[in-house]
């Protein structure tokens, strides 16, 4: 007996990885969400040092980032979480599978992959040369903003703004990022508190380099805060960002007199067609013109094919007048290309039609780009199909350093 009490003894004793000791949480300062996020942040940092995700590489750091990275992403419940902090995209959240209650349990029971507890951590790298690459000064942290219920009215006004197109997204560029002004980085607004930058040189292999650093300080509408590296931001910003216009002063409505003349109306419709190529698709919209009575116009729609072979339901007629109403079409359509139905039509006698006036978009945007290229103004917006919104062409302005 006493034998085998000692074998096990020696084993125990031998048990170096510490996969058979048992510890407390109890003295941990961090709620285990914290370090999740603190641990992908160290990989969006090297990310944004690197220009290039951490791979398997021989420099130890990136390997252990790289393995870290491979063991989130095959985790459901982790990329959910981390989805709000993923500012490059290196979650591929789109290629995430579902969580079935099964995997649940299937997941890691144990907590091998676990980096939330430090002791038993694979990634934990110990007695370990550090890599002489650059590495950042300290990570930025994403945390509760404790004064959050002063932003909140002035985040509420921003979405109301942009909703009633008081505002527009404006195309980011480095530039125009500065302290006191909104921006939305992937979906979500937010707002520079403060900048504190300056002018730097960096010694790389390639070369000496000047370069804007430092950090800033960022308010999230979703509650959060962030101090992130300047660059960090600007990067995640060209990426997938955009910057909040000033507000926008409409054009008030004009009178019309008896000396102007009326060239025609741009009208917008929806097409009855039952065809399952045309019936599945939402926010589907004709934007035409008629020299004349629109309603007489469609009459005989389901006879042609730039109507689809189908009745049509009339929803907008705008009344032009002194300009052209076919050059007020033909601009509309070139601003919404991108989103241009692609298919093709047959008549009864065989002929094969592809019809050009057709577009997939927001009904509000159509009669929003109208009322802008009515205005004249726009050559200075463009339609963003992935936001669905009118986005308006980058706006700069002068650029100074040294900011607290």
């Amino acid at each position: 007996m006493k034998n085998k009490e000692e074998k096990l003894r020696n084993i125990f004793s031998k048990d170096h990885l510490g996969l058979l000791k048992i510890s407390s949480k109890k003295g941990t300062n961090k709620p285990s969400d914290q370090f999740l996020i603190d641990s992908f942040q160290e990989i969006s940092n090297f990310f944004e040092q690197h220009d290039k995700e951490p791979s398997e590489s021989e420099d130890i750091i990136e390997f252990m980032l790289f393995s870290r990275l491979e063991s989130i992403r095959k985790s459901p419940t982790k990329v959910k979480k981390l989805l709000s902090f993923d500012f490059y995209n290196l979650l591929k959240s789109e290629q995430s599978k579902t969580l079935e209650p099964i995997e649940l349990v299937a997941e890691d029971p144990l907590g091998i992959l676990d980096f939330e507890n430090e002791e038993l951590s694979i990634y934990e790298m110990k007695n370990i040369k550090k890599s002489d690459r650059v590495r950042p000064d300290f990570l930025a942290r994403r945390k509760i903003c404790n004064n959050f219920d002063e932003f909140l009215e002035i985040f509420n006004r921003i979405h109301e703004d942009l909703i009633n197109k008081k505002r527009r997204l404006v195309a980011f560029n480095s530039r125009n990022l500065d302290a006191g002004n909104f921006y939305v980085l992937n979906g979500v607004l937010l707002f520079v508190e403060k900048l504190n930058i300056n002018q730097t040189s960096l010694e790389f292999d390639s070369g000496n380099r000047e370069r804007l650093d430092g950090r800033t300080k960022c308010i999230f509408d979703n509650g959060t805060e962030s101090n992130l590296l300047y660059r960090s931001l600007v990067k995640a910003l060209e990426i997938d960002g955009f910057a909040v216009s000033k507000k926008i002063n409409r054009t008030k409505s004009i009178e019309i007199t008896d000396e102007d003349q009326e060239n025609g109306f741009i009208y917008i419709l929806t097409s009855k067609s039952e065809a399952s190529n045309i019936s599945s698709i939402n926010n589907l919209f004709k934007i035409g013109y008629s020299s004349g009575d629109v309603n007489r116009r469609i009459k005989n729609a389901k006879n042609e094919t730039t109507y689809l072979l189908s009745e049509v339901n009339l929803i907008s007629v705008f009344r032009c007048f002194n300009m052209s109403t076919k050059k007020l079409e033909s601009t509309v359509h070139a601003f919404f290309d991108e989103v241009r139905l692609n298919i093709e039509i047959i008549s009864e006698n065989g002929k094969i039609y592809k019809p050009r006036e057709w577009f997939i978009a927001p009904l509000d945007i159509i009669k929003d780009a109208i009322t802008l290229t009515v205005e004249d103004n726009i050559k200075n917006y463009f339609f963003d199909k992935n936001m669905q919104m009118i986005v308006k062409l980058v706006e700069i302005k002068p650029f100074s350093v040294d900011r607290d």
